[in-house]
C-alpha cells in the first residue's frame, strides 16, 4: 500500500525560518511491513524546534530534514503484518525526532505510535509528546516527593509549568513558581498554583514570604542564570535543568554544591524517550492519554494554523509574549 501524495514543511539550512523552511511536495511511498501511514490532525510548535531551525539545539539532523516533533492523527494506510482494523485509529507520534509532524501524512514504524484517546480534543492531545511526560518525569524521576513537600519552579507559566502544577497538585505536592510577567500570576493561581512571584529586584524578599522557614525539596530550571531558587533548597537538594530560555548557564555556587551537597541534574526528553524500555514510555503515556484526553491536564492554545500558512504560524510562535501554543491543524 502507498501513501498519498501531500505537503511537508521542510528544513533546507540552519538559520532563521523565513529563509530556511519552505513547503513542498511529497511523492507517495510505499509502506514497508509493520509501517503505518498517520493523516495528521494537530502538531504543535515547541521552542526546541524553533532551536533546532536555528541550529542551536542538541540534535542537527541530515538535510534536507522534514520538521516538526510531535502531533497526533488518525491512522490512513497500513503496511504488511499490520492489522488493517486500525486504520481509524488515533495515534499519537513518539517524539523521537525521526520522524517530522509538519506534513499531511506521516509514514512511521507501528512501533513510533501510541494509541490516544479517538474523542478528545486533537489540539490538546498533539502536546502530549513532550511536554506533558516532561513535566511527569520531572516530578517522579529525580526526587521521591511525599505530600505536602514544596518544589519551585521558573518558566512557570509554559506549558511544561503548567503541567507540572496540575501533577503537582494532584499528588499533593505544593508548587513555588517563578514567573517574568506580573500578569501570568493570575492564571496560574486558578490553574492550582500554592504561590506566584514575579522575577525582579525583591524576588528573595518575595520567596522568602511564601516560603518562610520551610525547604524547597526539588527545583526545576527551564531558564538558567540565577533562579533566586538554589539557595531555600533543603541540604542534599536536586536542582533539574531542562531548558536554558535565558541562554545562560545554571548557576550553583561551589558552597552550595561542597558544604550542602546540592546536585544538579538534566534532562533532555528525546534521550529518554530513545533509551528507556518501551514498557517504560507506553506506561508513561498511558497514565497521561486520560488525563488530557478529560481536560485534566490542559494547555493554553493561543492560535491554529493550517500548514500553508507556515511563515504566519513560525513568526508567531517566535514572540517571547506568547499565552498559549502555536499549532498546525488539519481539517
Amino acid at each position: 500500500m502507498s501513501a498519498t501524495r501531500g505537503r511537508a514543511l521542510r528544513l533546507n539550512a540552519f538559520g532563521s525560518p523565513e529563509e530556511s523552511v519552505g513547503l513542498v511536495r511529497t511523492k507517495p511511498t510505499p509502506l514497508a511491513a509493520g509501517q503505518v501511514s498517520v493523516a495528521m490532525e494537530a502538531a504543535p510548535i515547541n521552542p526546541s524546534d524553533l532551536l533546532l531551525i536555528a541550529g542551536r539545539y542538541g540534535h542537527q539532523p541530515r538535510l534536507p530534514h522534514t520538521l516538526g516533533t510531535e502531533g497526533v492523527g488518525r491512522i490512513a494506510d497500513v503496511g504488511p503484518g499490520v492489522d488493517p482494523d486500525r486504520v481509524g485509529d488515533r495515534v499519537m507520534i513518539l517524539p523521537t525526532l525521526e520522524h517530522g509532524t509538519w506534513q499531511d501524512r506521516v509514514i512511521v514504524d507501528e512501533q513510533g505510535t501510541v494509541p490516544v484517546d479517538g474523542t478528545g480534543d486533537p489540539q490538546q492531545l498533539s502536546m502530549l509528546g513532550i511536554n506533558p511526560v516532561t513535566a511527569h518525569l520531572l516530578l517522579t524521576r529525580f526526587v521521591s516527593l511525599p505530600p505536602s513537600a514544596w518544589i519551585g519552579q521558573t518558566a512557570a507559566n509554559s506549558a511544561v509549568g503548567r503541567y507540572v502544577v496540575a501533577l503537582a497538585r494532584r499528588a499533593g505536592v505544593r508548587t513555588l513558581n517563578v514567573v517574568r510577567r506580573p500578569e501570568a500570576a493570575s492564571p496560574l493561581i486558578a490553574a492550582g498554583a500554592d504561590a506566584v512571584v514575579v522575577a525582579g529586584a525583591d524576588l528573595g524578599a518575595q520567596i522568602d514570604s511564601v516560603l518562610g522557614t520551610r525547604r524547597l525539596a526539588l527545583v526545576l530550571d527551564a531558564v538558567g542564570g540565577e533562579t533566586g531558587l538554589v539557595s531555600r533548597l533543603e541540604d542534599g537538594g536536586t536542582v533539574v535543568s531542562y531548558a536554558a530560555l535565558s541562554r545562560s548557564p545554571a548557576v550553583i555556587s561551589p558552597a552550595d554544591l561542597i558544604f550542602r551537597d546540592i546536585h544538579l541534574r538534566g534532562f533532555w526528553q528525546k534521550a529518554w524517550v530513545q533509551t528507556a524500555p518501551r514498557a517504560e514510555v507506553l506506561a508513561a503515556y498511558a497514565d497521561l492519554v486520560p488525563l488530557v484526553a478529560s481536560g485534566h491536564l490542559h494547555a493554553p492554545v493561543e492560535a491554529s494554523y493550517p500548514i500553508d500558512r507556515y511563515e504566519d504560524a513560525l513568526t508567531h510562535a517566535a514572540r517571547s509574549a506568547r499565552d498559549g501554543k502555536v499549532i498546525f491543524v488539519w481539517p
